[in-house]
């Protein structure tokens, strides 16, 4: 299904990006309005939010991304313009069990709006 397949295409996107931080791949795949929420990461008390412009500087600094992770799609509910996608992305040191939600925009460019990652060592 092509929409299916579009989808997979961006979340893989989303990774390689992080991965290679490139700052232009990313900055296209992701919703003007993304937040990334990382909720207790390494057993913190906080729920951190991060929208596209600070997701973006931590990028650019070598704060996040910079990995090669393996990309497992878990699974992937369509419903309508929406998806939401179980991955797990498994990296050298880290593994991320996410959700990840994308909308379809009109150009027919689905487009990430939030990852939802539960970070864990290796």
């Amino acid at each position: 299904d092509a929409k299916m397949t579009a989808v997979v295409k961006a979340v893989e996107q989303f990774v390689k990006s992080a991965d290679k931080r490139d700052l232009k791949q990313m900055d296209a795949i992701m919703h003007p309005n993304f937040r990334a929420i990382v909720n207790r990461l390494f057993g913190s008390e906080e729920v951190s939010i991060m929208d596209k412009s600070l997701y973006l500087d931590l990028l650019k600094q070598g704060k996040i991304g910079g990995d090669d992770r393996k990309v497992t799609i878990e699974s992937i509910h369509l419903e309508g313009n929406n998806a939401l996608v179980k991955a797990i992305l498994e990296g050298e040191e880290l593994i991320f069990h996410t959700f990840i939600q994308l909308v379809q925009e009109t150009s027919g460019d689905w487009k990430l709006i939030s990852d939802m990652p539960n970070i864990e060592k290796k």
